[in-house]
C-alpha cells in the first residue's frame, strides 16, 4: 500500500502543477482575447484554447478535489455514527466513486477515440484531445480513492 501512497502524493504534485498551468494559460489568453477585440482584432483561437483548458481544468480538478476530501458531503447522519461505521460507511463512498470512475475510464476512452478524426474549428486539433481528459480525470479518481479505500483515515474529512 506504500506503492499506492507514493504514487498518490506524486500524482498529486502533478495535478497541482496542470491545473495551475491550465488557469494561467486561461486567464492570459481570455484577457489577451478582450484586449485584442477591443484594440487589435479578434484572436479566433483564444476563446477555444480557454474552453478546452476549463474541461482539463474541471476533471484533474476534480481528481485533486477526490484526494483532498474537499467535495461537498451531506454528513448530517454520519456525524452520528460511532468511528469505524463512519470509517465503513467512508470506504463504501470511495467504493462507489471508483466505480463511477471506471465507467469515466471506459466510455471517455470511447468518445475520446470517436473524436480524434474530427478538428476543431479555429486551432485545428483534435477534439479527442478535448475529450481525453475524462479518461484521464477517470484514471486519477481511481487512484485516489483506491487509496481512500484502503488508507481511510488520511488527512482531511471527519474520518480521521
Amino acid at each position: 500500500m506504500y506503492a499506492l501512497s507514493h504514487l498518490a502524493n506524486c500524482l498529486e504534485k502533478a495535478c497541482k502543477t496542470i491545473i495551475f498551468t491550465l488557469f494561467i494559460v486561461m486567464v492570459i489568453t481570455t484577457f489577451a482575447q478582450v484586449i485584442f477585440r477591443f484594440v487589435f482584432f479578434s484572436l479566433s483561437w483564444s476563446e477555444e484554447l480557454s474552453r478546452y483548458c476549463l474541461v482539463w481544468l474541471t476533471f484533474v480538478g476534480g481528481a485533486l478535489g477526490v484526494r483532498k476530501k474537499i467535495h461537498v458531503a451531506v454528513e448530517a447522519v454520519t456525524l452520528l455514527f460511532p468511528r469505524s461505521l463512519k470509517i465503513a460507511v467512508s470506504r463504501f463512498n470511495y467504493v462507489l466513486l471508483a466505480v463511477l470512475a471506471i465507467l469515466l475510464i471506459k466510455y471517455g476512452i470511447t468518445v475520446s477515440v470517436l473524436n480524434m478524426q474530427q478538428l476543431s474549428p479555429a486551432m485545428h486539433i483534435p477534439i479527442g484531445l478535448s475529450y481525453a481528459a475524462l479518461p484521464v480525470g477517470g484514471l486519477l479518481i481511481l487512484i485516489f480513492s483506491l487509496e481512500l479505500i484502503f488508507h481511510p483515515e488520511r488527512k482531511g474529512g471527519e474520518t480521521r
